[in-house]
């Protein structure tokens, strides 16, 4: 039901010029990596230019899509009868790399009905994304790494280099590399060159540190500290985000929204813990 959603709400923006990317589960399916039935989905996240998405949510209310409650980019659409919702994330930014221009020029190929990300930024995003976004390293983003490193096609090193290379663009190394090592622990094989330039070096070990110990366990104060040791100029946006994020996600953008935000994020991140 979410892939046909998302099949139909991809030709309409393709009627409008605009490229929709999937991403996570859906990416996942989209490649082949997982066939239907294999792994479960919730929603299907996409990713777009930021140019794009004030059309790109007007062809989803032309679709029946409204905004989803209490979320700041989520959009629903009621099925029929006793089925779930329709939900489509929608994303113009990604955490682990700062301009997501660069993946729309370069990190695309073509998939089964329209632009996917190439294995190694699939790879990198379904590597970060726990991390940086939950907190937290699932056996779910082990087993997608794995499928996603295992399908690459005829020379693994190749695969491997480009991960690596990207990785290093990207200042990643701390955030990819708790789930590298679990993967080179085997029974998988990351060769050996790419392993040593995934090995965070320097002042890198001290944030791996702390990505390693949410790896281990789950804590709400790192959810929250970990996007910000990668970038530290998430900050800001946690502390003043778009005006966009706040008449979504509190019904106001005014001056006195602003000044509360801080202590939302507090209480939060207390009444979590």
């Amino acid at each position: 039901m979410l892939l046909g959603a998302l099949e139909e709400a991809r030709a309409a923006a393709a009627g409008a010029g605009i490229e929709v990317v999937p991403l996570k589960g859906a990416a996942l399916l989209e490649a082949g990596i997982y066939q239907i039935g294999e792994r479960g989905m919730s929603d299907a996240d996409l990713l777009l230019r930021p140019g794009d998405l004030a059309v790109f949510e007007g062809l989803l209310q032309s679709l029946g899509y409204r905004p989803m409650e209490n979320s700041s980019d989520a959009w629903l659409r009621p099925s029929a009868g006793s089925a779930p919702p329709v939900i489509l994330d929608l994303h113009t930014g990604l955490w682990h790399i700062k301009h997501t221009d660069e993946l729309f020029d370069w990190g695309l190929e073509p998939g089964r009905r329209g632009p996917v990300l190439n294995l190694a930024d699939l790879f990198i995003h379904a590597a970060a994304h726990p991390l940086l976004h939950h907190g937290e390293l699932t056996p779910r983003a082990l087993e997608d790494c794995a499928r996603i490193a295992g399908h690459a096609p005829g020379d693994w090193e190749k695969f491997w280099a480009l991960v690596a290379r990207k990785t290093g663009l990207y200042g990643l190394r701390p955030v990819l590399w708790p789930l590298v090592r679990r993967l080179a622990a085997g029974p998988f094989v990351v060769p050996e060159g790419a392993l040593a330039e995934l090995e965070p070096r320097g002042l890198e070990k001290i944030k791996a540190a702390f990505f390693e110990k949410a790896a281990r366990k789950h804590s709400v104060p790192l959810e929250y500290l970990l996007p910000v040791l990668h970038r530290p100029g998430l900050l800001l946006k946690y502390a003043a985000p778009e005006k966009r994020f706040m008449v979504r996600r509190y019904g106001s953008a005014t001056a006195a929204a602003y000044a509360l935000r801080p202590l939302r994020l507090l209480r939060s991140l207390f009444r979590r813990a």
